[in-house]
């Protein structure tokens, strides 16, 4: 009978012990360095089954990070845990995949990026892109007088340029009168386009930049789409100016015709849901009563979907997402 129990504790004890080995040789471990006069970069990587990568950053107490995640994978989520501590800081599968935190306390950060367990049981992939900045000066311990900043602001940080990347397709990214969805439209720039960097700021949880387009306005845009640009300053030639669009009576310079409408619809809604433009669907316009309106979708990580109209004037201009 002793035998017997001996034998059941045993195997009790593998099984116990086993999965955590498991997780623990599939973690690896990457230390964070910025490109030289840069205060962010972004990284690409992918994870499967019960890998996971920890992404480890030195920083100050009263710095601000600021972590975006854009995966491919809907069960693919981020950890954020401070130096010693055995709890996370900021937990993404609880509260999105991007936020800003203030560090407490100076030392080395984890951002641990992993699937979530649902996920790794079946060995699926998430291919991801990890955004990581920095700003602030720290609260205490006084730093030697910095060489003059080689970026734009050196109260906000950043580089000079920023690139436009990762928009799907022809698709465009808005530029706006100030830093929120709520503000005007005043312009729109493209994959590859170099911008002058202003500074960012965060307002909720989206980060906002304000930069210089290549026809010389200033505006700003929603920073996930920005990414450090070490080429040359933006292109000298502005942009033709764009042909009358096909709508009823005549429309102002930010107005849109109907056939522009699903895509425009389409990153108003990302910069409103937090979604990519490409995971979401939208319908041609069509007219209801004085409003333009055109349908849009999106899946939820629940196997939910959200479903949403976005409204514009008569003259094209764009009103509301709801």
């Amino acid at each position: 009978m002793n035998a017997i129990k001996i034998v059941f504790r045993l195997i009790f004890t593998m099984i116990v012990l086993l999965p955590g080995a498991a997780l623990a040789q599939d973690a690896r471990s990457v230390d964070v360095r910025f490109p030289r006069g840069a205060s962010g970069t972004t990284i690409n990587g992918s994870v499967s089954g019960y890998q996971s990568v920890n992404y480890r950053i030195g920083v100050s107490a009263g710095q601000r990070m600021s972590v975006q995640l854009d995966t491919s994978n809907a069960s693919n989520y981020f950890n954020i845990t401070g130096p010693g501590a055995s709890q996370a800081l900021f937990n993404s599968s609880i509260s999105g995949n991007s936020t800003s935190v203030v560090i407490p306390s100076s030392g080395n950060y984890v951002v641990s990026v992993y699937l979530m367990r649902n996920a790794a049981r079946r060995n699926e992939t998430a291919s991801y892109q990890l955004s990581l900045y920095v700003e602030g000066a720290a609260a205490a311990a006084p730093r030697p007088t910095p060489p003059a900043p080689d970026f734009a602001d050196g109260l906000q940080g950043g580089p000079d340029y920023w690139q436009v990347q990762g928009l799907a397709g022809g698709d465009t990214l808005n530029v706006r009168s100030g830093p929120s969805t709520g503000n005007a439209v005043i312009g729109t720039v493209r994959n590859g386009d170099v911008l002058q960097n202003f500074g960012c700021t965060m307002s909720g949880s989206t980060r906002w930049c304000q930069v210089r387009m290549p026809n010389g306005s200033r505006g700003w845009v929603a920073g996930r789409y920005l990414h450090e640009s070490f080429g040359a300053s933006p292109r000298p030639t502005p942009r033709p100016t764009p042909l009358p669009v096909p709508i009823p009576s005549s429309p102002p310079a930010n107005g849109v015709s109907t056939s522009q409408m699903p895509r425009f619809c389409a990153g108003e809604a990302s910069a409103e849901y937090g979604v990519r433009p490409q995971d979401i669907t939208t319908n041609m316009a069509f007219r209801s009563g004085n409003q333009y309106v055109s349908q849009g979708s999106f899946d939820n990580d629940n196997d939910s979907s959200t479903f949403f109209n976005c409204w514009f004037n008569l003259d094209g201009s764009f009103d509301r997402v709801d």
